[in-house]
């Protein structure tokens, strides 16, 4: 394990890229990342770390247990792995014999590891990438490691939420009901305001712009490796990843998904949809995504409007009139946007 390894974790903002962007670091030489997501807070309450740290062999066991995702399948992003956990965990317990386990060195080794059994170039290795993609997750990260650097995955607000809606609405069978709705609206605004909160060194990937060539110098470039052709594929494992199972188009050579950004808006949206939520995302007028200018007359349009449900909560209610966690997130929905006044 080489402790002079920089460190840097994804965060999202929705359906915004952040797997795209992991697997196109997955072959950039001087890069460390593993396959898929690691939930590392709740792995280690889950597993009771601080009970079993002293039994190694448990440790890891439990590791593998919990993120089969990383050896087998990984189902909803459509990746079939097929790694050894046994030569995984021999490696493992190899690479920490000479000291005790924490949690920080533990998360360390298993980057380690990770980078022996797939691409085996660890010496190489300036940089670890982890995938908290959760706000929870990304603030627990950050504070056992306070000197990573943060990658953000941004996207038009409202194309965003569309493809959260929809697509999980196809997943689930149209099993995720207004809770789901209201759930997506608002972490789009607060996961973002997470991030523009933390006093870390940052650097923000926009969807839209994530697969151009000026973007990936400059993710590199903060990420502090050299620019390889390598980042213009997305893979995982050195395999072509061809998207998740949530993606309605494909591609699969590894490159961008330029379908993803030209699905119009208005033919899911009303015109009220759209004045009201973009006066919501206003805050994401720094990426050019909201371009208008906000006065007090604008105001009170949203204020009038924010009242009414919006299009997609309406379907969601009129399908099942009955259910009535329907009705109580669309009044939690309305008292969300008038916090915004």
């Amino acid at each position: 394990m080489n402790n002079r390894l920089s460190l840097c974790t994804i965060l999202t903002t929705g359906r915004t890229g952040s797997d795209y962007l992991q697997c196109c670091l997955d072959n950039v030489p001087g890069i460390i990342t593993l396959s898929g997501k690691t939930y590392f807070k709740n792995f280690f309450k889950k597993s009771s770390f601080e009970n079993i740290k002293n039994s190694k062999t448990k440790v890891i066991d439990e590791f593998i247990k919990q993120y089969e995702n990383l050896f087998v399948a990984d189902e909803i992003e459509n990746k079939k792995v097929n790694l050894s956990r046994e030569k995984f965990k021999e490696e493992f317990l190899n690479e920490v014999k000479n000291f005790e386990l924490n949690k920080k060195n533990f998360i360390l080794s298993i980057f380690s590891t990770y980078e022996k059994i797939t691409r085996n170039k660890i010496d190489e290795a300036k940089i670890c990438v982890n995938h908290s993609h959760s706000i929870i997750e990304t603030l627990y990260f950050l504070e056992l490691f306070p000197e990573s650097k943060l990658l953000v995955t941004v996207r038009d607000p409202l194309s965003n939420l569309m493809s959260g809606i929809e697509n999980w609405k196809k997943y689930t069978n149209g099993a995720t009901g207004q809770s789901h709705n209201y759930r997506y609206t608002r972490r789009i605004l607060i996961d973002l305001k997470f991030a523009k909160n933390l006093k870390v060194k940052k650097h923000y990937v926009k969807l839209e712009d994530s697969f151009t060539l000026n973007e990936k110098q400059k993710l590199l470039n903060f990420l502090g490796v050299k620019y390889s052709e390598n980042v213009n594929y997305a893979t995982y494992n050195g395999k072509f990843w061809i998207g998740d199972k949530l993606s309605t188009s494909r591609t699969i050579d590894g490159t961008f998904n330029k379908q993803v950004l030209n699905k119009p808006i208005k033919n899911f949206y009303t015109n009220k949809d759209i004045i009201c939520l973009k006066y919501f995302y206003k805050d994401y007028s720094q990426f050019n995504y909201i371009k208008k200018k906000f006065n007090f007359m604008d105001k009170l349009i949203f204020l009038f409007l924010s009242i009414f449900p919006l299009s997609y909560e309406k379907k969601e209610i009129f399908s099942k009139p009955l259910e009535f966690k329907n009705y109580y997130f669309y009044i939690k929905r309305v008292i969300l946007f008038l916090s915004k006044i």
